[in-house]
């Protein structure tokens, strides 16, 4: 058993919940978080109009480069997340529909306005700014939460898909989960990960993370046992189109690098 040769994590368009925090960002109207779209659960956001055509540039990108056939194709239940696989436009795929990729939930903080969760749960914020793996909204779900099915899916694939070609369409805070267990994070990292607002943290619409055992710089070199090279490509815009593969560092520790990681993580 082994991982994929290539293993392609694809976040979904732009959704009406991205817009509507779009707009507020940019505006600092609250009447964008009306009664009615306050009402609808994340899971059920569509895509919107721009969303859709992010899409087709993703799909775009990946038939353009090779990548238009895979060996397995799956897809979170979220709306956004289906129609973002749809409109990706793979010939012959045939999508498998996995709750383990939904999105991670925001409970109550979907449900209220941005004043009311700052006047609110202030304390649950700076719980976020010290220790973002481990919080988990009022009702909601932490990234380590995430994680765990995260691994469930690598687990899967691990058992059914050595040396092939896969493809998942899902979110961002999951895409960031994968990268978290893939690459075998400490928590001192994750918290950083989590925090930074640099390019490399962040996720846009349509972004595509590309992980692979493939070597970029010898590809005649045969399938490393692992993972070992990633990048992201972003074809709906949000950075540089695509990064250059970076090699994955999984760090092993010696008994005192590991009293010295405790220290770390101590000190958060």
């Amino acid at each position: 058993m082994g991982m994929p040769k290539n293993l392609f994590l694809i976040r979904h368009g732009q959704s009406e919940g991205n817009a509507t925090r779009k707009n507020y960002e940019q505006t600092g109207d609250e009447s964008f978080f009306s009664e009615e779209f306050l009402k609808i659960h994340e899971s059920q956001y569509a895509l919107t109009e721009m969303g859709t055509g992010q899409a087709k540039m993703a799909g775009k990108w990946l038939k353009d480069n090779g990548f238009s056939i895979f060996d397995r194709t799956l897809v979170s239940n979220n709306v956004r997340a289906m129609q973002t696989a749809a409109y990706l436009d793979l010939p012959d795929a045939e999508w498998l529909m996995d709750f383990n990729l939904r999105e991670r939930d925001g409970g109550l903080f979907n449900t209220v306005s941005p004043s009311r969760r700052d006047k609110y749960y202030k304390d649950q914020q700076n719980f976020f700014n010290s220790q973002p793996f481990f919080f988990h909204p009022p009702q909601g779900e932490s990234i380590a939460a995430v994680c765990q099915r995260v691994k469930i899916i690598l687990d899967t694939l691990a058992r059914e898909c050595d040396g092939k070609n896969v493809a998942i369409v899902c979110h961002g805070h999951v895409m960031r989960s994968f990268r978290i267990v893939l690459e075998r994070m400490s928590l001192a990292q994750i918290n950083d990960y989590l925090l930074s607002t640099e390019e490399f943290a962040r996720v846009p619409n349509c972004a595509i993370m590309q992980y692979t055992r493939e070597n970029p710089g010898n590809p005649q070199h045969g399938l490393a046992n692992y993972l070992n090279w990633t990048r992201m490509i972003r074809p709906a815009g949000g950075g540089e189109l695509e990064d250059q593969f970076s090699l994955v560092s999984r760090k092993k520790y010696s008994n005192a690098e590991l009293l010295i990681e405790a220290d770390k993580n101590r000190n958060i």
